[in-house]
């Protein structure tokens, strides 16, 4: 069985990090950017509606999948959440999305600051075997302890 005990795991970290004691976890989507989804979700169903379709048809077909997998992604974005605890990051979307802190090898946290409610910051990770893949992040206290991980991998790197 594996050691979950929050010391430990940190002591075996390969850079200067002391991971959160309790899981830090929030939206990975602000409220501005869901209601903005939904609304652009919600506007097109209108639009298409208005158009006189026949729904039995190739076209009215295509459009109503087309409109379903928006859909589904706007469901996605409303109900995704990520999570930091002392063994990895995870991020709840259309599919998980899981790194372990000990197999980070870069993180860099991207935001255009001001704007954080029209565009969704990111969190971009590269593991130690070259994977890249990027979380969203809402939180700021979950962005300033990405910031803090990435100041640790920093600092290790220059010393090795």
């Amino acid at each position: 069985m594996p050691d979950t005990d929050p010391t430990a795991q940190a002591a075996s970290l390969p850079y200067p990090y002391e991971p959160p004691t309790q899981p830090m976890s929030a939206a990975a989507f602000g409220p501005v950017f869901k209601a903005m989804a939904w609304f652009i979700l919600l506007a097109l169903m209108a639009w298409c509606w208005r158009l006189n379709i026949d729904w039995r048809s190739a076209q009215g077909t295509w459009l109503a999948v087309v409109w379903a997998m928006l859909a589904f992604m706007v469901w996605h974005i409303q109900r995704s959440r990520i999570v930091l605890d002392h063994l990895a990051i995870e991020q709840s979307w259309m599919w998980r999305r899981r790194v372990t802190l000990a197999e980070l090898a870069y993180v860099k946290t991207m935001r255009i600051r001001g704007l954080e409610h029209l565009v969704a910051p990111r969190i971009y990770v590269r593991n130690l075997g070259g994977k890249f893949t990027f979380f969203y992040c809402h939180d700021r206290a979950m962005l300033d302890e990405f910031t803090r991980i990435a100041q640790a991998l920093r600092q290790h790197e220059q010393r090795v």
